[in-house]
This record gives structure tokens, C-alpha cells and sequence, in this order.
């Protein structure tokens, strides 16, 4: 039996920085209260972690920390998106 988690998106990875963060668009207007959360794909698996909001206020990115063993690039062009339940959470601090 599959449990049924809705997701938010919060945007499109971008490319992989020096750095190996990747660096995400985010279409979020309250973009700093993402910090912190999970990133999935829509498959459900975790990406990684947002460690930053970098960026103008009305275009923010997002830096997503990647987890262990993960190859970054696969994810290029692809969208990222956190569960919604996290999501409203934090839209409500």
C-alpha cells in the first residue's frame, strides 16, 4: 500500500556549482523560510537540503546541499519540490 504525500513545487534545479551545491530557481515569494527543508524530486526521493536563498527578492535561488552519493547533474533541469505539510509549516512562522 502507497501512502499518498502531496508535494509543493518550489522550483527547477538550474545547474551544479563548484561547490557541488546545487543551485535551484525558486518560485516562492517567502523564499527564506525554505531554508532548511528537504528537497524531493517527484518520485519522492530525497535531493538533498536547502542551505541558502541567494539572490534578489523578487527572482530568488536556492542552494540545495545535495545528500550523500547523490550525482547532482542527473537532476539538472529537473524540478524539486518539498512535502506540503513542511511546506505550510514554515510559510506560517
Amino acid at each position: 500500500m502507497e501512502v499518498y504525500v502531496p508535494l509543493r513545487r518550489i522550483g527547477v534545479i538550474l545547474h551544479v556549482a563548484k561547490d557541488g551545491l546545487m543551485v535551484a530557481r525558486v518560485n516562492s515569494s517567502k523564499a527564506d523560510r525554505l531554508v532548511g527543508l528537504v528537497t524531493m524530486d517527484y518520485s519522492m526521493r530525497r535531493i538533498g537540503v536547502i542551505k541558502d536563498i541567494i539572490g534578489p527578492v523578487n527572482a530568488p535561488y536556492a542552494l540545495i546541499k545535495p545528500i550523500k552519493g547523490l550525482n547532482a547533474t542527473d537532476y539538472v533541469g529537473k524540478q524539486a519540490y518539498v512535502r506540503d505539510i513542511d511546506y505550510d509549516k514554515v510559510m506560517r512562522r
